[in-house]
């Protein structure tokens, strides 16, 4: 059958070649070039369960319906290319179980060597199917299990070659027994590991003892596993060495987890942080280096100790809190506290603390990281003082900008004060200068004309006609009545004039001893407009309770600012609920202001000025000083008042200003000051501030001043 059989027609019709054609032990048949049944053998009818059928004439493919695909395009690649196939096949078998048939297919030729057909030799291989399919499961299972058991079981002979098959090691190495026959197995170790191998192999056969190392082996995948390497010799009657049986182990994971704790182990050891482990019970069990740095102690001075002994006192109750959590299987992140150091200083740290699990997963200790922020909290405090500094010197120079616009607005506004009072003053001396004279001339006059009355009871009817014109009866009776009302209203703009320049005090440029008393009236007078009764709320009442007081050195023209100030804001309260009141409601409460003075010691004076208004709210209490602080709509206030007031009062004169409040029951402003100011104390005379400063509030009353 290893040759192209060559038949003609005549030897197709050979009766012996047909009889030892049917009677092969094999199933045979010959085919045409159109697959059709030449000649069959007994096999080939038996085999494929055609006995008894005609077959010889017949197609194959009609002959077998269900034709395997690849068979048929074997076929037909043998016809063209002249060449021998093997095709194999699955096929159900009469008990229903699958089986494996080998199809042989090899061309025929004429004589001529033209291509008539093909033969074909069908054979069973379901026996050598299933013992390759079995021993191919048995090597996988035998692969599975040697790593599963992470372990190579081999022997060789005496000298340490290998002469028989080593199942283990070609399982785990892919190896073939021609690949690691004699020191073939040397392949598989890593190169790195090759020459320290067979050096320490061949010094362990020289020298008949144990043989032990570690080297990287390839596996059948190609990665390198780290195995442990233990071999014994096995040794005969004589002491000669019979056989070595070794045992290569695999350590990759062991080696991967060492490796691991190494660096992990470098990393905790070369740490800046302090790194710390310690049981569910607050024992120390490992200390770094960074822990010694951080806290003083060595690590043979804590290992065993609580915990505790870093706690400061005031702080013992977090440590239970911390382990309680960590019983839980809580982390604690970023844990910002203080802890002691060996020599008994405070130490900010950040606490990072997670909980240690064994392999079961329970929870066997913790470990913590602690970090130092003391720089990070020293800068944060820099940073918040500079931030705190940077905002009283920004308030500071916006409080001496709108004071020094402030201070020459006032300024300016004192002098044009100065200059009408001034310009009045004259005018209205003048006038006042003459009431007398002209009183006296008008008394000459009218008695003149009663004695004409007397001498000359009937005038003239014309002189007669023109005093009934004039009435001059009433105008007798009314002209010295008129004179007396001109006379008041003169001198109620002389005092007005003067109360202006005491006021202002333009020409007391430094301290001076001064009456208190005057001070205060004279800001009553220019205040008198708003003091008045409106149509909206009646009139304030002004109490005065003056004690008898010295003079006092002082700035009179900013201490009578404070005043200003001071009753201006009590007028304004007052004047506040009648907005939201009725006429009546206004009428049943009488809206006073009361001023007392009075000696504190020998060497003070107090000024207390006291409104029955609805008081002052407790926030506004809190910032009724801060500058730029007003509950006044915009525009009506600039929020400087009582701040410059109580600078004025604690810096210019060394005093005090309290204020005392209950809402719903006025407030009360207590000024106190000394009766002589130190020249240490004393604030420099060129300031402009000490000079000219006039509140806002001034600044309206001067312009309301006109509509008295």
């Amino acid at each position: 059958m290893s040759q192209n059989y060559f038949f003609n027609s005549d030897l197709q019709r050979d009766d012996l070649y047909c009889s030892f054609l049917e009677n092969l032990p094999i199933a045979a048949a010959i085919l045409d070039c159109e697959m059709k049944y030449l000649l069959t053998s007994q096999g080939w009818l038996s085999e494929l369960g055609l006995e008894g059928q005609d077959i010889i004439g017949r197609s194959h493919l009609e002959v077998f319906r269900q034709f395997c695909e690849p068979l048929t395009q074997a076929y037909q690649y043998c016809l063209m290319a002249a060449v021998e196939l093997c095709v194999e096949e699955q096929f159900q078998q009469v008990d229903g179980l699958t089986g494996w048939r080998q199809w042989t297919l090899r061309p025929w030729c004429s004589s001529t060597r033209v291509v008539n057909g093909v033969m074909l030799v069908a054979e069973d291989v379901t026996d050598r199917k299933q013992a390759e399919l079995a021993l191919r499961h048995s090597e996988e299972r035998y692969r599975f299990l040697i790593t599963a058991i992470s372990q190579i079981i081999w022997d060789t002979k005496a000298e340490g070659e290998f002469i028989n098959e080593q199942p283990g090691w070609s399982a785990f190495t892919g190896q073939t027994f021609e690949e690691l026959k004699g020191w073939g197995w040397l392949n598989a170790v890593h190169p790195d590991d090759r020459l320290h191998t067979a050096k320490v192999w061949s010094q362990a056969v020289a020298s008949r003892t144990l043989y032990k190392l570690e080297h990287r082996l390839r596996r059948h995948d190609g990665e390198y596993c780290h195995m442990s390497v233990r071999a014994f010799p096995i040794l005969n009657p004589d002491g000669g060495i019979r056989e070595w049986i070794g045992v290569h182990t695999d350590i990759t994971e062991y080696k991967q987890a060492q490796e691991a704790m190494l660096c992990l182990a470098a990393i905790v050891e070369s740490s800046d942080d302090a790194i710390i482990s310690k049981t569910l019970d607050g024992v120390i069990v490992s200390w770094n280096r960074g822990a010694e740095a951080l806290f003083g102690y060595q690590a043979q001075e804590v290992i065993g100790q609580p915990m505790a002994m870093l706690v400061p006192g005031d702080r013992i109750n977090e440590e239970p809190q911390i382990l309680k959590k960590l019983r839980q299987g809580e982390r604690v992140d970023h844990f910002e506290t203080v802890r002691q150091r060996k020599d008994g200083t405070l130490i900010d740290l950040s606490l990072t603390i997670s909980p240690v699990k064994d392999s079961t997963g329970k929870i066997i200790g913790a470990s913590k990281i602690a970090r130092d922020i003391s720089a990070r909290k020293d800068a944060q405090e820099a940073l918040r003082q500079k931030a705190a500094d940077l905002e009283t010197t920004l308030l500071e120079l916006k409080r001496t900008q709108t004071q020094l616009v402030q201070n020459e607005k006032m300024s300016s506004l004192g002098q044009l004060v100065a200059g009408v009072a001034h310009e009045i003053n004259n005018p209205v001396n003048f006038i006042y200068a003459n009431f007398k004279p002209a009183n006296e001339y008008i008394q000459h006059l009218l008695g003149l004309l009663q004695l004409y009355q007397q001498h000359y009871p009937s005038p003239a009817p014309e002189i007669q006609g023109k005093s009934e014109e004039i009435d001059l009866e009433f105008l007798l009776e009314d002209l010295p009545k008129l004179l007396c009302s001109m006379e008041v209203g003169a001198d109620r703009i002389k005092k007005i004039v003067l109360s202006l320049r005491n006021f202002s005090r333009m020409d007391e440029a430094e301290m001076k001893a001064v009456n208190i008393h005057e001070g205060i009236d004279s800001t009553l007078m220019i205040l008198q407009n708003r003091l008045k009764a409106k149509h909206d709320h009646p009139g304030i009442e002004i109490i005065k309770e003056y004690g008898n007081l010295p003079l006092v050195e002082c700035y009179a023209g900013q201490l009578n600012q404070v005043f200003m100030n001071i009753i201006s804001n009590a007028i304004d309260a007052l004047e506040e609920p009648h907005q939201s009141c009725t006429l009546q409601e206004i009428e049943q409460k009488t809206s006073e202001i009361r001023i007392f003075t009075a000696m504190v010691g020998s060497d003070h004076v107090q000024i207390r000025i006291v409104d029955n208004g609805p008081g002052i709210p407790e926030f506004v209490q809190k910032r009724l000083c801060d500058p730029f602080f007003t509950t006044k709509p915009v525009g009506k206030g600039t929020g400087l008042g009582m701040s410059i007031s109580y600078q004025i009062v604690t810096e210019k004169h060394g005093g005090s200003l309290r204020y005392h409040s209950i809402p719903g029951q006025g407030a009360e402003f207590v000024i106190e000051i000394p009766i002589r100011q130190s020249k240490c104390t004393l604030p420099m005379l060129g300031d402009k501030t000490a000079n000219k400063t006039i509140s806002e509030t001034t600044l309206m009353v001067l312009s309301d001043f006109g509509d008295q």
